[in-house]
């Protein structure tokens, strides 16, 4: 059975194709130029993410009429009915202004016109089309089976906390074999992460890309300004319920940062102590959801897991024996989260899509990369092995882009399309936050070989989607300065050869060149932001940056200083 995810109504758009519970591509729509066509297209109504939708089924080889069933990460149905959700936590607080664009009136029938008009493979949407079955999945849904459905339990408890969906920012329950019931949500007027972004806002920052700063910006302050978040976020006791207070930041914060204005010890306390809330608030959820449900596992999902300091702050509170936080946390793993469910749903199968890894999207044969420099005229050469040409650089003190395999999906770069830089030289992180366009002060993560984690960090379990910080052991510290962040720990993702063979390898052949078995990454971006899709992406991105060398697959491409 094909099913076909999507989500394209707002921001993140992105498209997945599952096959009989696997998936078998997956990208974004901010990164499919690949497809030929423009990331999104925007008509009237919501943007759609057009060439996601036709790569993915040319990945398959099939046209649309050959899928079964069409996921579409948004039900209409669930906005301005309050019958839909009967165990919302009652708002005290008015909505004062929408929180979704108003869709046509006929969303569903918009959206299946853009698939048949925008997807190469199949042509015009006539009416004497087999077309697939429909599926509107609500928001909050997607993001509850994008937990639980990519997680490696049989029960668990499930907590998802995003910025909105129809009608409600934060949704929990409990997955029981193929079952998932709800046991309550938040509405949207209280939405933790709609916090987060004003906050963002308030801090000189743009929302929506700028929540990875503040998160960093926490790492330097003090919670002194505790008792102001605490009197915004009112957590009821003994109960899965909070409220956040409206009105204005300025009041009990101090007046909004300018972006260009210096940043202050206030607004890293500012950082700080909203760190601390959002960590007390989430934990508290889940420690009430734990003595609920009894689970002895928990799943995660929505954009606000994509802070690796709640995580870790869950972690650590040792509620449950395991704990799972969906690598396709955000907007864009609804489309994932919607395919599975619908999947799972109509098959009846059991077991779940456990994730090993997020790498769905465009990958390139060697022999397309080397047409590709030959018609450029490009300068390149074939090392014997890619991975100690590319470990030898690194250790000498060069920055490297790293275009490997088939792209990941979602917001981490996670081995196949990186900046790799030496973590034993202080330097490095700021050259690679430089390249990225971050700010300085951010930490830059770091990536581990699995057998070597233990060595270098005090929390040593794994960590294959860079979810969590760790501590860096205080002997290692110096020998690996440039990935320690000014709190003492890193941003860690532990790799299995298995999992990446070839990024487990050139960190492999660094530890054996310098002792050190870790090495920075960084997103290989192009610099309008999008992540290098293609080869032409990588080399564009790699001649226009400060970059010492570009590893296109088996090939080596070197500046002379």
């Amino acid at each position: 059975m094909l099913t076909l995810g999507v989500t394209g109504a707002f921001h993140e758009p992105a498209a997945v194709l599952v096959e009989d519970g696997h998936i078998v591509a997956a990208i974004e729509g901010g990164d499919a130029r690949y497809g030929g066509g423009e990331a999104a297209v925007r008509e009237p109504g919501p943007a759609w993410p057009a060439a996601s939708v036709s790569w993915c089924l040319a990945r398959r080889g099939v046209a649309l009429s050959d899928v079964d069933h069409i996921a579409y990460a948004w039900d209409p149905a669930l906005l301005g009915n309050p019958a839909t959700h009967p165990k919302e936590v009652p708002s005290p607080v008015p909505e004062q202004e929408s929180w979704w664009p108003a869709l046509p009136l006929d969303a569903i029938g918009w959206v299946r016109h853009c698939v048949g008009t925008q997807s190469s493979k199949a042509g015009p949407f006539a009416d004497t089309l087999p077309r697939p079955a429909w599926h509107a999945v609500g928001h909050q849904q997607a993001h509850v089976a994008a937990a639980y459905l990519t997680s490696p339990f049989d029960t668990a408890a499930i907590l998802c906390v995003n910025a909105r969906g129809e009608r409600a920012g934060t949704t929990y329950g409990l997955g029981r074999g193929a079952a998932i019931e709800t046991l309550g949500e938040v509405g949207a007027a209280h939405s933790l992460g709609l916090l987060y972004e004003r906050v963002t806002r308030h801090l000189g920052f743009a929302s929506g890309s700028g929540e990875d700063k503040v998160s960093a910006l926490a790492a330097s302050g003090k919670p002194r300004f505790r008792e102001a978040f605490r009197d915004i976020v009112i957590r009821a006791p003994h109960a899965a319920r909070y409220t956040v207070a409206a009105g204005n930041l300025s009041e009990r914060l101090g007046p909004p940062r300018v972006p260009s204005m210096p940043l202050e010890a206030r607004h890293e306390d500012i950082a700080c102590s909203l760190q601390e809330c959002l960590n007390e608030t989430v934990v508290g959820l889940a420690d009430w959801l734990k003595h609920e449900t009894g689970a002895r596992n928990l799943a995660t999902a929505g954009g606000v897991f994509r802070n690796a300091l709640l995580n870790s702050a869950l972690r650590d509170a040792g509620l449950f024996e395991g704990l799972w936080i969906s690598p396709v946390a955000g907007a864009s793993g609804t489309a994932v989260g919607a395919a599975l469910w619908v999947d799972h749903t109509l098959r009846r199968a059991p077991g779940h899509a456990t994730l090993e890894h997020t790498c769905w999207g465009p990958r390139f044969s060697a022999e397309e990369l080397e047409a590709l420099l030959s018609r450029a005229r490009l300068a390149y050469g074939r090392p014997p092995a890619i991975t100690v040409a590319v470990a030898a650089r690194l250790a000498s003190g060069k920055t490297v882009g790293w275009f490997q395999g088939a792209m990941e999906f979602g917001r981490e770069a996670l081995g196949s399309r990186l900046v790799l830089a030496a973590p034993t030289i202080p330097a490095m992180a700021g050259a690679l936050n430089d390249l990225a366009g971050r700010e300085a002060f951010e930490p830059v993560a770091c990536a581990v070989t699995a057998s070597a984690v233990g060595d270098w960090f005090d929390d040593a379990r794994a960590a294959p989607f860079r979810t969590f910080v760790a501590g860096v052991r205080s002997d290692k510290r110096p020998r690996i300065p440039a990935a320690t962040h000014v709190d003492g720990t890193a941003r860690v993702q532990t790799v299995e050869r298995a999992a990446q063979p070839l990024f487990h390898d050139v960190i492999e052949a660094f530890g054996a060149l310098t002792g050190v078995p870790v090495l920075l990454s960084a997103d290989f971006a192009t610099r309008k932001g999008s992540r290098a899709c293609s080869p032409a992406d990588a080399i564009e991105a790699y001649a226009s940056s400060p970059l010492d060398a570009l590893a296109l697959g088996p090939f080596l491409l070197e500046k002379s200083r």
